[in-house]
Formats: C-alpha cells, sequence, structure tokens
C-alpha cells in the first residue's frame, strides 16, 4: 500500500485487518527523507499528525524509551508517500537487493509479522 494519508502505522493497521497478526516495527529502521528526523525532533508535525496516531492508540504498543518525538513518522500523512510491502520472509532480502539496484536506494525491511499474542495490539513498535 502507499503510505499517504494515514501514514505508515495507519495503512499497516488497514493491512491486518481481519489478521491475527501482529506487526513489530524497528523505529530505528524506518527510512525517512533527509531532515524529517529533525524536523519532528524540533517538534514540527503534520496537522493530520495527532489524528492518524488517534485512529491507531487502541492497537499501539509502544516499547521505545526514546522521545514521542521519534513516533511521529509512523503518523506522518505524506503525498506520495513511501511503499508498504508484505513480502514472505524467505523473499525480503532478495527483493530489497532487487529494489535498491532498480533505484530505490531506501528500500528496508523495517519490521516482521508475528502471530498475535493475547490481549495485544496489532502494532508493537520497538527502537
Amino acid at each position: 500500500t502507499d503510505i499517504t494519508g494515514f501514514g505508515l502505522a495507519g495503512h499497516l493497521l488497514e493491512m491486518l485487518q481481519g489478521q491475527s497478526l501482529q506487526a513489530r516495527l524497528d523505529l530505528s529502521s524506518v527510512p525517512l527523507l533527509p531532515g524529517a528526523g529533525e524536523l519532528f525532533s524540533s517538534g514540527y508535525a503534520s496537522t493530520l499528525e495527532p489524528g492518524n496516531r488517534e485512529v491507531v492508540a487502541a492497537e499501539l504498543e509502544n516499547h521505545c524509551t526514546d522521545s514521542d518525538d521519534s513516533l511521529k513518522a509512523l503518523f506522518d500523512p505524506q503525498t506520495s508517500g513511501g511503499l508498504l510491502l508484505a513480502v514472505e520472509s524467505g523473499k525480503v532480502s532478495a527483493l530489497i537487493r532487487a529494489l535498491q539496484e532498480a533505484g530505490c536506494a531506501h528500500a528496508a525491511e523495517i519490521g516482521e509479522l508475528l502471530p498475535l499474542p493475547t490481549g495485544a495490539g496489532k502494532l508493537r513498535v520497538d527502537c
């Protein structure tokens, strides 16, 4: 899916609808556009960020000890945003290599899908 509008977190939860899966994201692996991290740390965010965060709040397990600013990237609704793909674990490395060879320098593995633990949120964020 293209992460425009609801941000990465919102579209990821949309992909998991009806599934008994939990997405575990490694926040430090999420590629950012140059300067984005500095803007988030300075307090800047999209006007849609609070609403996007609210939509996923009930399913979010934040296991980061960092400042809340680092999470803004997950709720940022960039136009012409990046793409989010779910790929079989054995095919991830080959796909990333192919994408990078094709010019997608920021292609990265940012997490994994696991069986949903009882009582857990569908989106777990680790740093």
